[in-house]
Parts: C-alpha cells; structure tokens; sequence
C-alpha cells in the first residue's frame, strides 16, 4: 500500500513541476510542495499500525528558523490549479482508499489517516471517516442590568459669541 501511495505522489509531484513552472502564481510553492509530499511518502513508510510504547523523544536545540511560505488550504486546490491530469490521480488515490486492504489499515491506525488527509484535500478525495465536530450548548447568559452611573446637570459650555451677543 505504502508502495502504491508512493507512486501516486510521485506523479503528483512531477505534474507539479511540470504545470506550475508555466505560471508565476504558483512557481513560488513547487519547492515547499515537494517538500512536503517527500515528507509525506516518509511519514507514510514510518507509520505504525500496532500502538506500540510511546517512544521518549529528545529535546531538540532550538533553531533560528525560517519564514516558511504557506501551502493553499482550500479543497481540492491542487486540482482546481493543475485541471484534468491531477483529477485523475485524485481518483487512483480514492480508488486506493476504497480498496478493502486499505480501509482495514486506516481504520487500524489513525497515523495513517493523519498522513493522508492533506493528501487527500489537496486532491479533493476523502481519506478515512469524516470527523464532525459537535459543539455542546452553551447555558444561556442571564444578565443582571446594570444601574444607571449618576450624572449632576449642567448646562454645558457656552459659546464666545454668546458672550459677544449679550455684550457682556
């Protein structure tokens, strides 16, 4: 499986780098882009389906980092950009996901789910189940009025001209 995903990304990323050098909107994102698909393939290969111990991470020395450009977020934007060709490797990866070896593996460890779910946006393909979030009622506020701060009248500034006027 891991395979296969494989060799769907791949042609992703070589569709990537053949449409996007054609347009300036988008030549800034094919290096962030690969970069995060490669990452991707990784992770995919890395993921374990049985939970195994939690492994103790090492502290890491802060590095200065760099301002890192932003990849789209909307659904399906890789084939909104790119047209037909990365429709149907959105359809080889649904193909994929509804194959049953896969649905056991994606039920089986929500890594991989993790893993292909941007995948998947990016190509406008549902990866594992669909996560609603359900927000509980808040109690309706009950608000006290407040009472009126006490103001003394009066009469307010009164014009130079007024003065003038009077002949004060």
């Amino acid at each position: 499986m891991v395979r296969r995903v494989e060799m769907i990304v791949s042609a992703v990323a070589a569709l990537i780098a053949r449409r996007f050098l054609r347009d300036p909107r988008f030549m800034a994102l094919i290096v962030p882009l690969w970069g995060w698909l490669n990452r991707t393939v990784r992770r995919m290969g890395r993921v374990r389906v049985v939970a195994a111990v939690p492994a103790v991470r090492a502290k890491r020395e802060p590095v200065a980092s760099v301002p890192r450009v932003r990849l789209p977020s909307g659904k399906a934007w890789l084939v909104k950009a790119l047209g037909w060709e990365a429709a149907g490797y959105g359809s080889q990866l649904q193909a994929l996901m509804d194959e049953p070896e896969m649905v056991a593996l994606l039920a089986a460890g929500p890594g991989v789910v993790r893993v292909l779910r941007p995948l998947g946006r990016m190509l406008g393909v549902v990866v594992g189940p669909v996560v609603v979030r359900v927000r509980k009622p808040r109690a309706p506020r009950v608000r006290t009025p407040r009472a009126a701060k006490f103001k003394p009248w009066s009469p307010g500034p009164i014009p130079n001209s007024w003065w003038r006027q009077k002949g004060v």
